[in-house]
């Protein structure tokens, strides 16, 4: 009997397609998972090198051919089904049915995130895709006809195949849409860059103009324009520019940041800038890499080792955690007698897996070796940064908020969480899903792996994207929370100003609308967060429903077994903390990293005032200084001191005069090298302050600041501070010295008063004389004095003008002062004015020289003559009929005394009134009396003895 050739054929064909098959099988797992891989990569490395990528003005048409794509997929899907329906048997295309699911789950992926709200979208993650759909899809299809009989080539196949087709030929369509978009965008930007005119005009709008400008700076103008907005109508009304006033008042009065808001958008800009220094988030997190030493334990041994526990007892944990819900099934099937096991000991088995897994086991095994390595991250963090920040130089501290610094230093914890996040948690949670995924997949099959992946997918897709849609409403919460803080605070804290106004009903609404703005922000974003979680767990449930479902079948048709279905129950139960974990990672990294860049931000600061190399300590001879031609700018830009020249002799008493802002103060924070000079010279016998030791020179100067600052702490130890050594009788010797001595022991506890935060429990007097205490505690070589005696009544002053004389007595002393009353027996008075050095000499010399300085003496000790009506004249004219004589008086003090009156020297005062006296002459009768009245009794506080002032301490008699 001859053979039939037909089947021939047909038995070569199903060969053929019997040696396909493996290959085919391969193909459908192979490439929706080569597309994902290549996405996720190809995604992650465009995200950590912040790459960027044009507006594509083809993105909506790619979008709607992506979309296609995808319903081809489910097209394909839902035939299959059909086909098992008509047949009335299970699907038996398994290895197809999980392809196309899969191909729906990861173009879906990829089509969330063309329509995310990102308008500097990266295209070759998307363009490599469509690339490789282009070919796998043909092979695919090629080996799925080949391994079909004849017969089976009907409608549905048909079907299939065209199906196909119509998905390749959107694929290309994507393509060319892509490639159109991009040389349509350089022609665009060609003919523009041609057709552009050179002078803009203002308010002018170019579409392509605005796509190429997106990195410049809003609101630039062009040649010869303003910005948009300035031009007004000349002839608007009065009434419309106030209200546009006030609205904008308004505005801005909204606007107003909260110290929290400044502190998250600085460090949040701050990061965004290093970032793009860095170029990627690689070269970034590196940055990072300064805290590894007080991190990781570098030269701790046992530490280490309880490092290396840890990691043990996380790996030994993921077996627990799997061996668990398989012991469960187990016990289901000893119990159902399907296994032949003791169900007993299955129990016992798994009583002793949960205490190994509870709090009570690993789990506290793992918290205890942890705990010593934890703080140890701590302490050494937060004491480098105290320590870090406390040898900043002063150009830092001046330009930083101390509640910035101190808010950075506790940031500290921060490194910390990130690295317990990532080592301790992100990645045994990430093993135990692969292994999840792994056991589940093998146990019951493909359908039920794919199931759990498509459930997480989904499950961290909406987590995180409405998470971050509530990201705006969370900071228009917090803003609103430090609102109402900072007007009840308002209200508390001015309560004083409050009642005095009768403003108590306008703060209770101001309250009251602050409290109502916060709960309904609030409000709004506890529901969002409640729908949020909502959408999660019903995602979870479906996936639960789906797996139990087919769990179900399976074991109805004796493919696997009851305890089988139980351990699926378990995993589930196990799955959520991870994929709760999973979503909000990224939240928290975000937050660490912003709040771990304000510290790393200080760390990478380094001082500007540093000891050179091999500095030697000063070796001190009297205290000669020399400012030799010293120049000096804080910004490098404006000039505070310029050619400030001058010499103190050891012993020398020399006082700064001028107006504020003049620098006398930087004068005395260069000499103490707060900052370095920007050229010149400082010297102190014969060393320049920059070659020697920077903490042996700050050993020699004595400061009495013009604000002093004490600690919150006792007045023995505020005053004990400026020599830690020093005995009590030391102290109380040194408050005698300063004439407070008195006033410490009327206190309630004496010396063992707390003073308060900065001493505000203190008086303005007794502040600055324990200050001076502390300073002659101290026992400096030189003397640095800012205002030491500002904003005191005079008998407070002539005490601390006593206190000082003891403490600068044979000392060479620099003193900055506005009352030149107190500085008029200096040695030498140097006259500041805008930075320069317009004179200087002794009180005599200046004053009889007639410069600056005398005009500031005339203006401090004389006012103004007034006429009969009470109308200020001019100084310089001469006195007229009806006015009186000038009156001496000091405008600095309010509490004059006749012995500050007569620090007038009476050869001084007929000098600056010689042309006063030589018109008076010539006045009427009352007039020449009056004047005859103002000489006699300037003569007569004349004949007083001048009374000593702190500069120089000695006593002139006149």
């Amino acid at each position: 009997m001859m053979a039939d050739p037909y089947d021939d054929v047909e038995m070569a064909r199903l060969a053929s397609g019997l040696g396909m098959k493996p290959a085919l099988t391969s193909l459908h797992y192979v490439y929706p998972m080569a597309v994902f891989f290549f996405y996720a990569i190809s995604s992650a490395i465009a995200v950590c090198t912040l790459q960027t990528d044009k507006p594509h003005s083809r993105r909506r048409v790619i979008v709607w051919l992506l979309m296609f794509s995808i319903l081809s997929y489910l097209a394909q899907l839902l035939n299959i089904v059909c086909r098992s329906i008509g047949r009335r048997e299970v699907p038996s295309e398994q290895d197809t049915i999980i392809s196309l699911l899969s191909c729906i789950l990861v173009f879906g992926v990829e089509l969330a995130g063309l329509t995310a709200d990102s308008s500097n979208l990266v295209w070759h993650p998307y363009i490599g895709s469509f690339v490789m759909a282009l070919v796998f899809e043909p092979i695919l299809e090629t080996l799925s006809i080949l391994g079909r009989s004849p017969e089976l080539l009907a409608f549905s196949e048909l079907f299939d195949i065209s199906t196909v087709a119509a998905r390749y030929f959107a694929f290309i369509m994507a393509l060319g849409f892509y490639s159109e978009g991009i040389w349509s965008a350089k022609r665009e930007k060609g003919n523009d860059s041609e057709r552009q005119s050179l002078l803009k005009m203002n308010g002018e709008a170019n579409v392509e103009a605005s796509e190429t400008s997106a990195t410049q700076t809003e609101g630039q103008s062009g040649y010869g324009s303003t910005t948009s907005g300035t031009s007004t109508s000349e002839n608007a009304t009065s009434e419309n520019s106030s209200s546009d006033n006030s609205t904008s008042e308004t505005s801005n009065a909204k606007k107003v940041e909260s110290p929290w808001e400044r502190r998250q958008r600085k460090a949040s800009e701050q990061m965004e800038k290093r970032l793009r220094e860095k170029g990627n988030y690689i070269k970034y997190a590196k940055s990072f890499l300064v805290f590894l030493p007080y991190v990781w334990p570098v030269n701790n041994r046992p530490l280490q080792t309880r490092i290396f526990l840890v990691g043990c007892c996380l790996l030994t944990m993921n077996f627990i955690n799997f061996l668990v819900p398989r012991q469960l099934g187990i016990i289901v099937d000893s119990l159902n007698g399907v296994n032949g096991k003791n169900p007993w000991t299955g129990v016992a088995i798994f009583a002793g897996l949960k205490l190994i897994a509870s709090e009570a086991g690993l789990s506290l095994l793992r918290q205890w070796l942890w705990v010593p390595v934890e703080f140890y991250s701590f302490e050494a963090i937060s004491t480098a940064a105290y320590s870090h920040v406390l040898n900043l130089s002063s150009d830092f501290h001046d330009a930083k908020s101390s509640s910035d610094i101190m808010m950075a230093i506790q940031s500290g914890q921060s490194i910390s969480n990130m690295l317990d996040s990532i080592c301790f948690q992100a990645i045994p949670m990430l093993i135990d899903f692969n292994v999840a995924f792994i056991y589940l997949s093998i146990t019951f099959g493909p359908y039920e792996g794919f199931i759990t992946v498509a459930t997480a997918s989904i499950f961290l897709f909406i987590a995180t994207r409405m998470i971050s849609s509530l990201k705006t409403a969370r900071r228009s919460e917090v803003s609103a929370y430090f609102e109402e803080h900072y007007v009840r605070q308002a209200g508390i804290q001015g309560w004083t100003t409050v009642t005095t106004f009768n403003q108590i009903g306008h703060e209770e609404q101001r309250y009251s609308t602050a409290v109502k703005n916060r709960v309904d922000k609030s409000k709004k974003v506890y529901l969002g967060y409640i729908l949020a979680y909502a959408f999660q767990y019903l995602v979870l449930l479906s996936g639960l429903l789906a797996g139990a479902f087919l769990a179900v079948f399976q074991v109805t048709h004796s493919k696997v077994t009851p305890g089988d279905f139980t351990m699926l129950l378990t995993y589930w139960a196990q799955l959520v903390a991870p994929l709760t974990f999973f979503a909000n990672l990224g939240k928290t990294l975000s937050r660490d990293l912003i709040q771990a860049e304000q510290l790393l931000e200080i760390m990478q600061t380094k001082p500007t005032i540093v000891n050179k190399e091999g500095a030697l300590p000063l070796e001190f001879n009297g205290g000669h200084v020399r400012f030799d031609k010293v120049c000096f700018s804080y910004d490098n830009k404006k000039d505070i001191l310029k050619d400030i020249s001058f010499t103190a002799t050891p012993g020398m008493t020399i006082a700064f005069v001028g107006a504020t802002g003049a620098g006398k103060s930087t004068i005395l924070k260069l000499l103490d090298r707060f900052y370095d000079v920007t050229s010149g010279s400082i010297q102190i016998d014969g060393q320049d302050i920059r070659d020697v030791d920077l903490f042996s020179l700050r050993g020699q100067i004595g400061v009495v600041p013009q604000a002093p600052i004490l600690f919150d702490d006792t007045v023995m130890n505020n005053v004990r501070y400026a020599k830690l050594t020093a005995t009590d009788e030391e102290v109380h010797e040194a408050c005698k010295a300063a004439s407070i001595h008195e006033q410490i022991m009327g206190f309630t506890d004496g010396y063992h008063t707390r003073v308060g935060e900065r001493g505000l429990k203190l008086s303005g007097g007794e502040l600055q004389r324990v200050a001076i205490a502390r300073a002659i505690l101290k026992r400096p070589a030189m003397v640095l004095l800012d205002e030491a005696t500002s904003a005191v009544d005079t008998e407070t002053e002539q005490k601390i003008q006593e206190a000082l004389r003891t403490l600068c007595d044979g000392r060479t002393t620099f003193i900055v002062a506005h009352r030149l009353s107190t500085i008029m027996n200096a040695d030498r008075i140097v006259v500041i004015m805008g930075g320069e050095l317009v004179e200087q000499g002794s009180h005599e010399e200046l004053i009889v020289a007639k410069g600056k300085y005398a005009e500031l003496w005339s203006k401090q000790i004389f006012v103004k003559p007034k006429d009969k009506d009470g109308v200020e004249g001019d100084k310089t004219t001469a006195t007229k009929e009806g006015q009186k004589a000038p009156t001496i008086v000091n405008d600095l003090s309010p509490e004059v005394t006749s012995s500050e009156l007569a620090k007038v020297n009476s050869s001084e005062v007929l000098n600056t009134l010689s042309d006063s006296s030589s018109q008076a002459k010539n006045s009427p009768p009352s007039s020449s009396s009056s004047s005859s009245k103002s000489s006699s009794e300037t003569s007569g506080s004349e004949s007083q003895s001048r009374p000593s002032s702190i500069a120089g301490g000695h006593t002139n008699e006149v």
